[in-house]
């Protein structure tokens, strides 16, 4: 056998370096990938280690950290996670952090101070870059045909990592709090499910990315207790779509956008998802005594029975529109204030119960005060990212500078992605590609808890950022491509060969059809 080596001559080595450098469709992947990492990074470390976050510099000590922060959500997470360091368990001191927030930033906390070679901050930044890189490889994916279109999305996307949602939670505050690394996730899982139903493909590959969906919802879980519903939206949604393929399967009706491998998938989400879940519920059941990951929705109700008039609530607690039940039922609200007062404060239950009766007695008063907060919260310009007052970190008191204005274009852009987004999905449904039914289910399975009893910004990002899809959904509306389920006895036209890094061990693995 003999091998074909290039002459070494201009003409023919040139043209072996050309073919070399072709941007097939695998390395335009890790192109975008590379790409979207470094630029993750430059935000993160515009300034080095230097760089400012929140009330932080990436390169002080954890301990540090921890004092900054105080007992705040981060505080708690980092204080919690050097006890863990420490003694190998969560001392009882420390057990409230379990029953107010999931493990996740806990244990990704303990695991960067035990094992992180480099700085703790610097460690947290890397990785908040590595899942978001993650997430916007594969919302770009299938607009990257070439360099130079590369480079007109990257263009796009400093635009849109400009706006506050970005800013705030993925990279200035969020840094340290678990809210974005678990929006990162939210959205990658919605951003694989979506680009399967776009490419298509074998049914190994469609229960393949339904596994790897439901391993970045659990991530979420476990980051982020508003996440706590993902589970039963995303089951609900499997449960339909499995009705609906059995149906059309009795009826020996055409099965239209691959019903029975969308079932598939969402079904093997659901259970990777729930698989995950399991270890941690059964430890808090048996050394808790509760079926919940957490304890705080208890909290919700609390606040919705704050009466602002005689109690010290905290101004983000007023500005969220918390106190609720107050607000529309006064009283009800001096009942259960004279009873505290008294000595017999209403349990979580019954204080759910009343705010559930006060909504239905009063539905102009609710409907007025959430239509009052809702767009307040919508529109607010959340945290001014980057707006330091000049502090010494290092030592004394650290101050930043906030804003709690309005932002109407950045809430307007991103209502017209959602809107955009979930029009389109409907629309898809309809035409049979059932799966994307998980959108606008996600969107309104995360909203509707905090619009009926709390509504705090950082809640409403992962809803805004759905909104991203919207450009992949509209490419599926567009887009021809055979419907036919593919059986073992059919063999695919070709490989897609441009799936993502995290999916691709290697071009040949996926065997997609083209559209």
């Amino acid at each position: 056998m003999t091998t074909t080596v290039p002459e070494l001559g201009g003409t023919g080595l040139r043209r072996f370096v050309m073919r070399q450098l072709q941007p097939t469709p695998l390395r335009l992947a890790v192109v975008n990938w590379i790409a979207q990492f470094t630029l993750l990074m430059i935000i993160s470390f515009f300034q080095g280690v230097n760089t400012a976050h929140g009330n932080f510099t990436m390169q002080l000590a954890p301990a540090r950290m921890a004092q900054i922060f105080g007992f705040s959500d981060a505080g708690s997470y980092l204080q919690a996670a050097q006890n863990l360091v420490a003694n190998g368990r969560i001392l009882p001191e420390w057990q409230w952090v379990y029953n107010l927030w999931p493990p996740g930033m806990v244990w990704l906390d303990a695991l960067v101070l035990r094992l992180s070679p480099i700085s703790f901050g610097v460690t947290i930044g890397l990785i908040t870059a590595l899942i978001w890189s993650a997430v916007l490889s594969v919302l770009t994916r299938p607009f990257i045909t070439g360099l130079k279109l590369l480079a007109v999305v990257l263009s796009i996307e400093v635009l849109i990592l400009g706006t506050s949602p970005f800013q705030s939670w993925m990279f200035d505050e969020g840094l340290m709090y678990a809210d974005g690394l678990a929006t990162g996730f939210f959205l990658l899982g919605l951003a694989l499910i979506v680009d399967r139903v776009r490419v298509g493909g074998l049914l190994s590959v469609w229960i393949r990315d339904g596994i790897l969906a439901g391993v970045a919802f659990a991530g979420a879980i476990f980051l982020r207790s508003s996440y706590l519903l993902a589970p039963w939206a995303i089951s609900a949604t499997a449960v339909l779509v499995v009705i609906i393929a059995l149906v059309a399967r009795r009826r020996h009706q055409p099965q239209r956008g691959d019903i029975s491998s969308q079932a598939a998938m969402l079904v093997a989400a659901s259970l990777s998802m729930l698989l995950l879940m399991q270890p941690y519920l059964t430890f808090v059941q048996q050394t808790m005594g509760r079926s919940q990951l957490v304890t705080t929705e208890s909290l919700f109700y609390e606040y919705a029975w704050q009466d602002p008039t005689t109690e010290d609530v905290p101004e983000w607690l007023l500005s969220s529109g918390s106190a609720l039940g107050c607000s529309i039922d006064p009283v009800t609200c001096a009942r259960f204030r004279d009873d505290k007062a008294a000595g017999h404060p209403a349990s979580a239950d019954e204080l759910r119960n009343a705010l559930v009766v006060s909504v239905l007695t009063y539905p102009a008063s609710y409907v007025g005060n959430r239509a009052y907060f809702l767009p307040k919260q919508w529109f607010g310009d959340e945290m001014a990212s980057y707006a330091h007052v000049d502090t010494d970190y290092s030592k004394g008191t650290v101050s930043q500078s906030a804003s709690d204005g309005l932002n109407p274009p950045q809430g307007i852009f991103y209502l017209i992605l959602l809107g955009i987004a979930a029009g389109v999905a409907i629309v898809l449904a309809r035409r049979g590609q059932w799966a994307l039914l998980i959108v606008p289910v996600l969107a309104v399975g995360l909203l509707a808890p905090f619009a009926i009893a709390h509504i705090e910004v950082r809640y409403l990002i992962p809803i805004k950022l759905i909104g991203l899809l919207a450009p992949m959904l509209l490419l599926i509306l567009r887009g021809r491509r055979t419907t036919a389920p593919i059986g073992n006895h059919q063999k695919p036209s070709t490989s897609d060969g441009a799936l993502t890094i995290l999916r691709t061990a290697s071009p040949n693995l996926d065997h997609d059809r083209r559209p």
